[in-house]
């Protein structure tokens, strides 16, 4: 009995760190700070006219999609911001894919229009 209950002990106090999060490849600071600084220049400017303002898909569902949509304005360096939310995209599909990320798989539909609320950008569905 002792030969069967010593490795099973072991295997039941060693398995606790085969999902010990050390495996997981570490994005969040990255996708932190790309993600503010893409915030930062979407939010850089005040809404005045809604025909100065655009949006773009923001973020990588595991299952496929944006989680988010944001606005932007049309005066900031615009290569530079699409080239920020491309490598925010890249970045966060990458960890969903490496860390086994899931998500609740609804569909974020994209935004009809911009308008322009107490100088804030707000987006328009319907």
């Amino acid at each position: 009995m002792k030969r069967f209950l010593m490795p099973a002990l072991f295997l039941v106090f060693t398995s606790c760190f085969i999902f010990d999060s050390g495996d997981q490849i570490e994005f969040s600071d990255d996708l932190e700070v790309l993600y503010q600084d893409i915030l930062r220049l979407a939010e850089s400017q005040p809404c005045t006219d809604p025909k100065d303002w655009s949006f773009i898909a923001l973020g990588s569902k595991p299952c496929g999609g944006p989680w988010e949509y944001i606005a932007y304005p049309k005066s900031i360096n615009i290569p530079e911001f699409l080239a920020k939310v491309k490598r925010y995209n890249e970045l966060q599909q990458e960890d969903n894919i490496k860390n086994n990320r899931y998500s609740d798989c609804m569909f974020v539909s994209p935004p009809k229009s911009v308008a322009c609320e107490n100088s804030k950008p707000v987006l328009l569905y319907e």
